[in-house]
């Protein structure tokens, strides 16, 4: 699967994550989906134990998974408001 992100790159989700990331960033997309709440969403990403949460740093330096995630995050907010 190829996902844009909102500033148009893209991120090759079977070249650029790993089997355990692909299969976290498919959860959070149904989260995402079924419009669960910001706060929700970030708790279940920003947690020990996540292939994709390194600490602070992912917010800082985000890797592919996490570019995802945050972009997710956005569209989160964006429907709120």
């Amino acid at each position: 699967m190829i996902y844009k992100l909102a500033d148009g790159r893209t991120v090759d989700t079977a070249q650029d994550l790993s089997f355990e990331e692909r299969n976290f960033v498919q959860k959070m997309l149904i989260y995402e989906y079924m419009k669960t709440g910001l706060e929700d969403f970030k708790k279940r990403w920003r947690a020990l134990g996540n292939p994709v949460w390194q600490g602070p740093a992912t917010l800082t330096n985000p890797g592919p998974a996490a570019r995802i995630l945050l972009d997710l995050e956005r569209k989160i907010r964006n429907k709120r408001e």
